[in-house]
């Protein structure tokens, strides 16, 4: 498959926004497309968000959102996936790859020092490539406190 990744524009907002509420209804999370839009918003006017999109025959098949954030255990940058997505009918098909390939590469142009995600437990296959790729299991949970 021959893709195209790169950062989403101003014009790209519908486009995010239909592969990630997409990604919340398969997940089976609310997903409310005044949050998306207000999430891809406030990602846009971010300079330490990444959001990214993929394309194939000039079809969106891939979303990503990344966070840059200091860590001090790391020693500096940290870049944690807030969200990968790809389209059921792109997938195993090198989409998410690419993607983190894509990312990986910018990431160590800027001196990133990781990149960290969560999956979902049930998520094999997700598990499977981020192993592939190098990712480690980090024996912590997350938590949220909602404010």
């Amino acid at each position: 498959m021959n893709l195209v990744i790169r950062r989403a524009t101003a014009s790209d907002g519908d486009v995010a926004a239909r592969l990630l509420v997409a990604q919340l209804v398969e997940h089976h999370l609310p997903a409310d497309l005044p949050w998306v839009e207000r999430g891809i918003d406030l990602a846009m006017k971010s300079d330490k968000a990444w959001l990214l999109l993929a394309f194939a025959a000039d079809e969106a098949v891939g979303v990503f959102l990344g966070n840059e954030i200091v860590s001090v255990e790391q020693a500096g940058i940290v870049l944690w996936v807030e969200e990968l997505y790809v389209a059921p009918a792109a997938r195993r098909r090198g989409v998410a790859r690419g993607i983190l390939n894509f990312v990986a590469a910018d990431a160590r142009r800027k001196g990133i020092v990781s990149v960290e995600l969560e999956v979902v437990p049930t998520q094999e296959p997700a598990f499977a490539l981020y192993r592939s790729m190098g990712f480690v299991d980090v024996e912590r949970k997350r938590m949220k406190w909602a404010l």
